[in-house]
């Protein structure tokens, strides 16, 4: 597990092994603040780009990990090797069992009625000692936050999951954190979809080729046509020009 400065973010990179052990290690007796976690991938890092305040708050509130097949690529293309990313939902697992291991409290937030039901009966069925000691939708307004927090805080999770899409959960656990008793709030975007069932994952050769992603536009066009066909190209364009800028120094100082 290492650190490393990419496009401008402090973003962690490692084997998911290491992750895991690393977010179970932050569940401390009494941990006061919170460590945030959060995913960026290619659409995040968009989004996050177009929102002025987010960009300049989450890397001071909040641990950033290396996502997605698009930063892999990105980050070969500028010399940075071929990095291990950490999508939530192959790391979620790992972790999970060790939450369930250690009988550890945990709250889940987020998605809609149905499909957090459906994600807590998962997580029962398939970890028999998990500890879910609170659940609810992630469809709410901020007047509403104050009475969800403190259920949060008297149910005794020490971790919260937060499946609101980005950058909804992010803004709400930086706005939240420090009232929130909670040892570790993980920003999971859509991971209570696919735990529930209610979307599939690609079969495993797809998933292999790191070609999720392409499985997922066949099934969503509507949904994610833009993030593929603008998203895309912006995020090229961003290291392209990272490219040159790294190329014209190399010859300023060669």
């Amino acid at each position: 597990m290492k650190s490393i400065d990419f496009l401008s973010l402090p973003l962690l990179t490692g084997e998911m092994h290491e992750i895991a052990d690393w977010l179970t290690s932050l569940i401390q007796p009494d941990a006061q603040p919170p460590v945030v976690v959060s995913h960026i991938n290619v659409n995040n890092y968009y989004l996050l780009c177009h929102s002025p305040a987010l960009r300049r708050q989450l890397p001071d509130n909040a641990k950033l990990l290396f996502d997605g097949i698009g930063m892999k690529l990105a980050a070969y293309l500028l010399g940075r090797g071929w990095l291990p990313d950490l999508n939530g939902t192959d790391l979620f697992p790992l972790v999970m069992t060790r939450l369930a291991k250690d009988r550890v409290p945990l709250y889940l937030l987020g998605a809609d009625d149905s499909v957090i039901t459906h994600t807590v009966q998962h997580l029962r069925n398939q970890w028999t000692q998990a500890s879910i000691v609170g659940y609810r939708s992630g469809y709410f307004t901020q007047a509403e936050e104050d009475k969800i927090v403190q259920t949060i805080n008297a149910s005794g999770a020490k971790v919260l999951l937060v499946g609101r899409g980005f950058p909804l959960q992010e803004e709400f656990s930086i706005r939240q954190r420090t009232r929130l008793n909670v040892s570790l709030i993980w920003n999971v975007g859509g991971l209570f979809d696919f735990i529930s069932g209610c979307k599939p994952r690609a079969p495993l050769w797809i998933r292999q080729m790191r070609l999720e992603w392409l499985f997922r536009l066949v099934r969503e066009p509507k949904r994610l046509w833009c993030r593929t066909f603008a998203v895309g190209p912006w995020f090229a364009s961003q290291i392209l020009a990272q490219d040159y800028k790294l190329a014209k120094r190399t010859v300023q100082h060669g």
